[in-house]
This record gives structure tokens, sequence and C-alpha cells, in this order.
């Protein structure tokens, strides 16, 4: 009888669940897209009070977004860490630029689905994506492009879209900054010919008449304000796919670890605070669990290191 007792209470132990302050961390700098989706994410999780403990957005920016994550890599086991992914997870590693694979890291949740803009300044002399095209024919270096990462989404949309136009993906002129908010602002300065990131990066200096969109990278028009933002395939140029943002966490944590925080995150973009998002920022909605999440970056990975070869761009 003592024993099974002794049996039922250690089967009867709780699930686990974060003891201590959370640290969510983005790759990019405060005002980008990554950022605005970090701190959605902690908002709707403190106002649902999804957590007993507090939740922290931490800003990483640089190394091609490559610090974030190796800070993250740091607290193997730890699920109280976890990045705010990108493709360039992805790309990083099929380009040398970091050593760590998607398999480095447990992943716990994707949330979003989020498609490249090319933007310009509005009285730019480039009209539309045909106009882009023939001007990279012409002088490719006469066109300097602002993106927040190389190997993700937002650079291989431009590279893809002139390798089938005709133009060697690698004289294309890309500028890295820590955000693609403060690759439009230099747009805006004339520093820059474009920038090639997400809408909600860009979606204020449009909407003041500053910017005009050429093109979105989604497989079909967008809904509400995007409506009339043709489709990179209906413009005539090939495109990639989206620009993701997903929850990652280090290697290592247990079964019961990624189910907590998968059940908290499912929760989350449930909020009225997440679907409110999600529409005022153009996000497409695709929520994934841990295992099916897992699945999708074994595929990627696989297009990911052919397109990457296909430019010459693989190093991995």
């Amino acid at each position: 009888m003592a024993f099974a007792l002794a049996a039922a209470v250690a089967f009867a132990q709780p699930a686990w669940r974060p003891d201590k302050a959370v640290e969510i961390v983005t790759p990019s700098a405060a005002g980008g897209s990554n950022d605005k989706v970090a701190r959605v994410v902690q908002k709707s999780i403190q106002d649902s009070k999804l957590v007993p403990v507090p939740i922290t957005v931490v800003n990483r920016p640089g190394g091609n977004q490559t610090l974030s994550r190796l800070y993250v890599s740091q607290h193997a086991g730890d699920a109280h860490y976890f990045d705010i992914a990108t493709p360039s997870l992805t790309g990083n590693y099929v380009m040398g630029v970091s050593p760590l694979k998607h398999s480095d890291f447990t992943p716990i949740a994707l949330l979003t689905n989020e498609y490249t803009t090319l933007t310009v300044k509005a009285d730019s002399p480039i009209r539309t994506v045909a106009d882009l095209l023939e001007r990279l024919k012409k002088d490719p270096d006469s066109v300097s492009i602002g993106v927040s990462n190389l190997g993700g989404t937002s650079h291989l949309t431009v590279a893809v879209a002139a390798k089938a136009a005709g133009v060697d993906p690698k004289r294309l002129k890309f500028v890295v900054f820590k955000s693609a908010s403060e690759a439009i602002t230099a747009v805006l300065g004339g520093h820059l010919t474009m920038v090639s990131g997400s809408m909600p990066s860009v979606n204020a200096v449009v909407q003041a008449g500053s910017a005009r969109v050429l093109a979105i990278s989604a497989p079909r028009r967008m809904g509400g304000t995007l409506a009339t933002i043709p489709t990179l395939r209906e413009s005539g140029a090939a495109s990639a796919g989206s620009n993701w943002r997903a929850v990652i966490g280090p290697r290592g944590l247990s079964a019961a670890q990624v189910a907590y925080w998968e059940a908290v995150f499912s929760r989350a973009v449930q909020s009225d605070v997440w679907k409110k998002a999600v529409e005022e920022e153009g996000w497409d909605g695709a929520f994934m669990g841990s295992r099916e999440f897992a699945k999708f970056l074994d595929a990627e990975y696989a297009e990911y290191r052919a397109i990457l070869s296909d430019l010459g761009l693989a190093r991995q």
C-alpha cells in the first residue's frame, strides 16, 4: 500500500511552469517588424495572464540576425529564453554566416506569415516592378536596396526576381540595416533607392504619402488597406516565400516545457490584442505547433539550400 501511494504521488507531480522572468529576444532593433511581433506577443500573454512570471522583450540586433540566436543558444535546457525566429535562421546557416542550424534550437510555434514589400520614395522614377527590373538589367549598381539581413526573405525576394529577369544576383547592391524601419528612413532621405522589407515597417510613411509600394510577395492579393498593392507574380516577377515569424527556444528543452509554451502561444494568438495587430499590420495568421513547425523548418532548409545554391550564395 505504501509503495502504491508513493508511486501515485510520484506520477502526480505538477506540470512544468516558469519560475523566473522570461526573455523574448528579437534579432532586430526597436520599431522593426520582429520587435513588433515580440511586443504584441508579450502584451497578449500578459494581458491574458497566461503565465505567472514577468515577460520582457530584449532587442539584440546585429550580426545579420545572429547575435540574438547566439545569446539564446547559450541557455540550453532553460525554457525562459526565446528568440523571434525568421527565415534568416536557415539562410544564415546555409550561407555560412552562422554556425547555428535550425536543429540547434527547439521549435515552439510559428505565429504568423508576413510578406515582403518593395518600397520606394513617392517621387521615385521607378513606378513599377517592370521599371525596377529594367533598371537592374541596365545598371544593377545604380539601385541600392535596403534589407534587414542577408539570406532572409527580404533579400531572396529581390535576388530571385532579378535572376529570373536575367540579372546576376551577385551584382545587386544590398545594404544591411538593423531593421527595415531604419532602411525606409534612408529611402526617404534619398540615400537608398528601395527597401525590401515588411509592410508594417513602411506602412506609416506609405499612408502619409511619402513612399510607394511597388509590389508585395504574397501568393495572392491581400485584403483591407493592402488590396490595391499588386503581387510580384501579377507584376510579372518571380517571388520568394513568406517572411514568417516564429518562436524558438534553446536546444534541450523537455517535452513538458515545450508543451507548456506551445499552449501559451496558441492561446496568445487567440487574444483580441493579437487579432487586432494581425489586421492592422497586414500579417497573415498561420499558427503551427511544435511538431508541425519542426517539419516545416526541415522542408524550408532543403528549399533554401536549393535557392541559395542556385544563386551562388550557399556555403554549407
